[in-house]
């Protein structure tokens, strides 16, 4: 948050707010809490009964864990995956999305067809 991506150039006037939320009101992590909050509220409305599990600003490997332990907990059932990618550059034309190393320093691409494994589809 407060970052803009490296391959996108940013008109003026360009919309700010993320789930209604203007990311630069508050501190970067508190920004990116409330926007996870506020996003599963509007998911809420859709979907009273579903579970959520927030997994913010996380590494390939946080990605690679939380896809797994959503798939093996919930079994069957749907998965939904929100990727908001805000602040990372566009997806590759080989589609790949992209995450942070761990120190948050590189970007790294991390390939669909990983993720669909990852989340059993």
């Amino acid at each position: 948050i407060g970052v803009d991506p490296p391959d996108v150039i940013k008109t003026t006037p360009c919309a700010r707010l993320e789930a209604w939320i203007d990311p630069l009101l508050q501190p970067p992590l508190k920004s990116l809490e409330s926007i996870a909050k506020t996003l599963q509220i509007q998911y809420e409305r859709w979907e009273p009964r579903a579970r959520y599990k927030h997994c913010l600003d996380p590494v390939a490997e946080d990605v690679k864990k939380c896809c797994i332990a959503l798939r093996r907990s919930t079994k069957d059932e749907r998965i939904l995956f929100h990727y908001n990618g805000h602040g990372v550059p566009r997806p590759t034309q080989n589609g790949e999305i992209w995450v942070f190393n761990k120190n948050f320093t590189q970007y790294i691409p991390l390939s669909l067809y990983e993720l669909q494994i990852w989340l059993g589809t």
